[in-house]
């Protein structure tokens, strides 16, 4: 707990994300999302089967891509972590429910396998980051900021109300290093602790292959921070292998060996052959890489989630302190390999994708190394550096937070998806599955209550650090504004289609009318 800081002041920011998280539902199954399809078939073949094999799955509802085939079966391709983590949900609706309904069954997956241990991850992160603020002299309503940006204003929300495991893999990996390092001077954990961190690091690399760079950076720190106390050596060591032998024994029983995953025989022969192509897809650093996972306006991570262009400082800062050295040199680590090993794969945009979702993994490091360069910032400029704080909030809001709750699958010729799909999407008052049609409303009316959970939110960032006095409240109403009007300058520039040529403005077209075509009303 962060001394001075009561655990309500978390939970009360940690709540309006579990209310955008449980609000909507974006589910159309006429696009057959593989990402997403997969794994639900995985997590019934073991419910129902007690096997890996989904064969009869796929027999049942219909062929699903991202899937292997190896001596006749068919397999998930993805790592098993989240098929896992939705098998008691699933099995226990499977056993319960009559008549069963596979729409039903994939939101119980979804709130348990991906909602929820997010949402008890963010209660940690915010709690991290007001350590940090108390270290730093960041101000709440610069914290604030940062919290909402990486939990509504990025990749991260998009993915974490879906059954896939990229939100989850970051919060793995960022809950590990909290649980080693939870504030500067702290002794190093004990066998409990030591223990828990060794089982989320590893459970990193059992969400996502790709992850597993950053397990390596963590484990490297949690046995340079448990080396001198024996107990928490082996209770760490011991943590790990628990998701490190639930993976062997998928791709030992998937694909007769424990090192193999299943993408060397993906059914696709196209994909298959980009499998082969280098170190399993990777060919090298590809500029093209580079502009589009960082800078791209309608998917990089700059454009999409401005705060963390402040975590290029924060991280300078927190590698100069001889407090904070050995944890940011993991983080940088962890974010250097990972952007490494993606701009050189030749499948790096991810094809149908909210931002930049193989750099997911990232985005709690970025956010705390943010948080440390604001505040730097903020020494200098408060007043500049709070308002500029909250219009980074609402730019992530707007360009990443929107299409995430309306349509996190958005086909690659979408350049910019708020004015390409969104706006578009308003026209037609078209609106995902949300609560508010269960009250009646329709249409754009049933997103009002998301759109107000967004304004609190911003509004929590003003008014966190507001004084009593009507001065003060003055000052953070002009920030709020000021910030708010320079957000949504930023994002409406950022947002606007722009004329790509006849023949990319014809391919966006055609995605919009596919999106339209395939929206469930």
């Amino acid at each position: 707990m962060a001394s001075g800081i009561p655990i309500r002041s978390s939970l009360h920011s940690v709540a309006l994300c579990a209310f955008a998280y449980l609000y909507v539902f974006p589910y159309f199954p006429a696009i057959n999302n593989p990402n997403e399809n997969v794994r639900l078939y995985m997590t019934a073949a073991l419910a129902e089967e007690g096997r890996y094999e989904i064969d009869t799955l796929r027999k049942r509802w219909g062929w699903v891509n991202d899937a292997a085939r190896f001596k006749g079966h068919v397999y998930s391709v993805k790592a098993p972590g989240t098929s896992y983590l939705a098998v008691p949900a699933y099995a226990a609706y499977h056993a319960l429910a009559t008549p069963f309904d596979r729409t039903v069954a994939l939101w119980l997956c979804r709130l348990t396998a991906s909602i929820l241990p997010t949402l008890a991850f963010l209660v940690l992160f915010h709690r991290f980051l007001c350590r940090t603020a108390q270290h730093t002299g960041a101000s709440p309503a610069v914290r604030e900021a940062v919290f909402f940006s990486i939990a509504l204003g990025s990749l991260l929300y998009g993915y974490a109300i879906l059954l896939v495991s990229h939100t989850t893999c970051a919060a793995a990996a960022f809950a590990g290093l909290a649980l080693l390092w939870p504030a500067p001077g702290a002794a190093p954990p004990g066998a409990k602790r030591a223990g828990t961190a060794g089982l989320l690091i590893a459970t990193v690399t059992l969400l996502e292959y790709p992850g597993f760079v950053v397990s390596v950076a963590l484990a490297c720190f949690g046995l340079a921070r448990t080396w001198r106390r024996r107990a928490a050596t082996v209770a760490f060591i011991l943590g790990g292998l628990v998701p490190t032998l639930a993976m062997m024994h998928f791709q030992w029983s998937a694909f007769d060996s424990p090192f193999t995953p299943g993408h060397l025989f993906v059914e696709s022969q196209r994909f298959r052959a980009r499998h082969h192509e280098g170190f399993y897809g990777a060919v090298g650093v590809s500029w093209e890489a580079v502009y589009g996972l960082f800078l791209a306006p309608g998917r990089g991570l700059f454009p999409l989630t401005p705060v963390t262009l402040f975590a290029v400082p924060g991280f300078y800062i927190l590698a100069r302190a001889r407090a904070t050295r050995a944890p940011a040199i993991t983080a940088i680590a962890s974010c250097a390999a990972t952007a490494l090993a993606i701009t050189s794969m030749n499948n790096w945009s991810g094809g149908w994708t909210i931002g930049p979702r193989y750099l997911a993994v990232t985005m709690p490091f970025l956010g705390w190394a943010a948080l440390v360069g604001l505040g730097a910032c903020e020494r200098i400029a408060p007043a500049w550096t709070a308002t500029i704080a909250i219009a980074c909030t609402v730019v992530g809001l707007v360009l990443s937070g929107l299409p995430s709750a309306y349509y996190p699958h958005l086909p690659p010729e979408v350049e910019r998806p708020v004015g390409d799909v969104i706006v578009p999407l308003w026209s037609a008052d078209l609106a995902p599955y949300n609560a508010g049609q269960l009250l009646g409303l329709d249409g754009n009316v049933s997103m009002l209550p998301l759109l107000l959970c967004a304004l609190l939110a911003v509004y929590r960032c003003a008014g966190r650090s507001q004084s009593q006095s009507k001065p003060g409240l003055l000052r953070a109403g002009c920030r709020l504004a000021a910030g708010l009007a320079a957000g949504l300058l930023v994002a409406s520039l950022l947002a606007a289609p722009q004329d790509m040529g006849p023949h990319r403005t014809k391919q966006t077209q055609g995605a919009l009318r596919f999106i339209k075509r395939t929206w469930v009303d």
